[in-house]
């Protein structure tokens, strides 16, 4: 990914005001999508009783339809985190256009005649993982995140801090294991 690209990231706030790149898909490797919304408060957020299941039930539905399988999902309120495998990028296109769409318009209330404005903040963020830590480091993320959904963003904290810290070792210890086998040899 990286070669065929240069990068292995697109969308997010930080893309804003810059030139147009085709953005970093693989069908062979995992894909972290963020969905965020500014407006997405009181009501609108994500995570109020009558929200919360109908934004999943969006998401896995389209994701069905599309030929994107969710490894994980994290409802934050206001963003969405995802780790996904994809089939191919026009129906990855697709999947992003739809679920986007109707979760705003289901939110909100939009039809024509009844316009809302902008829902989402910017671009939808993605990221080819392309190493086992990546993946390791994701899905600690996206289980603070979902823990930060359902507690508190303390204990979201307290998550992370602890498996920071098991990451670091088991990097080390990886390391390790790595310099033994080329001085064996």
């Amino acid at each position: 990914t990286r070669q065929r690209y240069g990068r292995t990231q697109h969308g997010g706030l930080k893309t804003k005001g810059h030139r147009k790149l085709e953005r970093p898909l693989s069908t062979t490797r995992p894909i972290h999508l963020v969905l965020k919304s500014h407006r997405a408060k009181g009501r609108l957020s994500f995570l109020t009783h009558k929200n919360k299941p109908l934004v999943e039930s969006i998401v896995r539905a389209k994701g069905k339809k599309f030929g994107v399988r969710i490894s994980q999902f994290a409802n934050v309120g206001n963003h969405l985190h995802l780790k996904i495998h994809i089939s191919s990028r026009p129906l990855f296109r697709s999947f992003l256009r739809s679920i986007t769409n109707l979760i705003a318009r289901t939110l909100t209330g939009a039809r024509r005649g009844k316009k809302f404005g902008r829902f989402w903040q910017g671009q939808a963020f993605t990221r080819v993982l392309v190493s086992r830590f990546e993946e390791l480091n994701l899905h600690g993320y996206i289980r603070a995140n979902q823990i930060e959904g359902q507690e508190s963003k303390a204990a979201r904290e307290s998550f992370l801090k602890g498996f920071n810290r098991w990451v670091y070792r088991e990097r080390l210890r990886a390391k390790k294991l790595e310099c033994g086998f080329e001085g064996s040899s």
